[in-house]
């Protein structure tokens, strides 16, 4: 947490010169220490975005929610109540923590205990209430409809918007709507304890939808940083402790030109081998260190015109880590923490505007009483919301390319999901084939594609969207978004053309030098490229 705060400060200051956030990049070996960062630049009003793909639990607002549950289903966990009162929900100071764990000193006890006791602290006062009236809710409803009771009376939406930088706000709410999404999903929403659900978000698998924000800090790991540069590269965790053997691994002797290997080996632990394996593990140990040097050597050379090297004082030297090597060079300058220099005002790194949260309007009964029309739109553009036959077809059809394969195994299982018949089972189905069969075929074929997603969502310009299929060429490293289209001729539709050049233009900002092509595939088997 200390180096985040350093590293945002420092973000900061050069900010405040006049150095654009999308010209800074951080980059760290894991994950890990990226969200701190993030969470550290959101408190100073910088937009920062980790642009890999992102688990929906790495996020820092889903993290405040999920601490929120933990303390809900298990009072005792004081640590995930300090982050709940620290985040946006409560907003809490130092101060107000400090008081709690002295009390707790005094009268032992849990922290969310000692909250419903008598305090001089009014802003504890309002957080027992709002967690005492919270836990009822957790404690009787499934962990949808307790979360949805608890955004509603909490104002949850309101409170992370406001306190999230201007550019980032749209990306904050599509999280947190994901979060909402996912707890209704998992079980039905009905057949899952609110335990269940934080172990299950925990355990990974749910995807945050990817963020395009032009103007944030980009936080990357160095292997998801390959390709891409920045005027100004900060590296993190540079002064890590040495690496601690392995134990139980198994080590592998396979000499390129050899076509099987020469050695396998079982190897319990790397601090005592056996003779036979001492030889192979000192290969081993050379090509870590070898693979060291490769890594920094990728960090460094993302680096336009600046590179600064940020690390956690180790309790033993590291001779071998980043930063050993490189401030041994001359004209290396440090700094710490207090020699940053930042503007007295934060409305230099960041001018905020009010802002209002989109709500729909409320639906009159005559609304209501209205039949749905009937449309000619075709199959799968219908609106989402009318259960009609062809809407239904039109989600089949999606999902079976989705799944890439229209076989009778799958179609059962996609018309099961909309509850067609079979005769509309069987039009679902051969829509999917042509498709698959049709001239844009080769995006499912393993063989020419490098990279494939379907369903992907990008939360662009404030808007969510949603890709039917993106693939990445192997042959020359084009992007191809697709859309598919029931309609025979989709590209006279100046509504369908604007849509899909939207998404080209949000994976373009994704990857600002790649070649981003488009194209409908329509039901008739035709790809056609605009």
């Amino acid at each position: 947490t200390l180096e985040a705060r350093q590293a945002a400060r420092w973000i900061a200051g050069h900010i405040a010169s006049g150095m654009r956030p999308q010209d800074i990049m951080a980059l760290s070996r894991k994950r890990a220490s990226l969200a701190p960062l993030q969470d550290e630049l959101r408190k100073l009003h910088i937009a920062a975005q980790i642009g890999e793909n992102t688990e929906l639990m790495d996020c820092c607002e889903v993290q405040d929610i999920v601490a929120l549950l933990d303390v809900l289903v298990s009072p005792q966990h004081d640590l995930s109540l300090a982050r709940v009162l620290k985040s946006p929900l409560f907003a809490l100071g130092d101060e107000s923590l400090v008081q709690l764990a002295l009390r707790q000193r005094q009268e032992g006890g849990t922290w969310f205990e000692l909250l419903q006791k008598d305090s001089s602290n009014d802003d504890l006062k309002t957080a027992a209430a709002s967690l005492a009236r919270w836990k009822a809710w957790v404690d009787q409803l499934p962990p949808h409809d307790a979360l949805q009771a608890i955004f509603d009376d909490g104002d949850v939406l309101a409170r992370f918007a406001a306190q999230a930088p201007a550019v980032q706000r749209s990306a904050v709410l599509s999280n947190l709507h994901t979060l909402l999404s996912a707890s209704l999903q998992l079980g039905g929403g009905r057949f899952v304890t609110p335990y269940g659900f934080v172990r299950a978000l925990k355990a990974g698998g749910v995807k945050a939808p990817a963020a395009v924000v032009e103007t944030a800090v980009r936080l990357l790991t160095i292997h998801g940083a390959k390709g891409l540069e920045a005027d100004i590269v900060l590296l993190l965790d540079t002064d890590s402790k040495e690496r601690n053997p392995d134990t139980m691994g198994v080590l592998v002797e396979w000499p390129g030109e050899r076509t099987a290997p020469v050695k396998y080996v079982f190897l319990a632990s790397e601090s005592s081998p056996p003779a036979c394996a001492v030889q192979t593990l000192e290969l081993e140990v050379a090509q870590r260190q070898r693979e060291e040097i490769n890594t920094l050597y990728v960090a460094m050379t993302r680096a336009r015109t600046g590179l600064a090297l940020s690390s956690i004082e180790p309790a033993q030297p590291n001779e071998q880590s980043w930063w050993a090597r490189l401030s041994e060079m001359q004209g290396v300058a440090q700094s710490s923490l207090e020699h940053v220099d930042l503007p007295d005002d934060d409305s230099q790194i960041a001018s905020e505007s009010p802002f209002l949260l989109p709500e729909l309007p409320v639906l009159t009964i005559s609304a209501r009483a209205i039949d749905p029309p009937t449309s000619t739109a075709a199959f799968g553009d219908a609106d989402d919301n009318v259960d009609s036959a062809r809407a239904r077809i039109g989600k089949a059809m999606h999902r079976l390319l989705e799944w890439g394969d229209a076989s009778d195994v799958t179609l059962g299982a996609a018309a099961r999901e909309f509850e067609l018949s079979p005769s509309q089972a069987l039009e679902a189905q051969s829509m999917a084939q042509r498709i698959l069969q049709g001239e844009g075929a080769w995006a499912w074929d393993e063989k020419l594609i490098n990279w494939q997603s379907n369903e992907v969502a990008l939360m662009y310009q404030g808007a969510l969207l949603r890709i039917d299929r993106l693939v990445q060429l192997k042959s020359n490293q084009e992007w191809w978004v697709l859309d598919y289209k029931s309609r025979a001729a989709p590209q006279n539709d100046p509504a369908l053309v604007t849509q899909l050049a939207r998404y080209r233009e949000a994976v373009h900002v994704i990857y600002p030098g790649e070649v981003v092509k488009a194209a409908f595939l329509t039901d008739q088997g035709v790809m056609i490229a605009i």
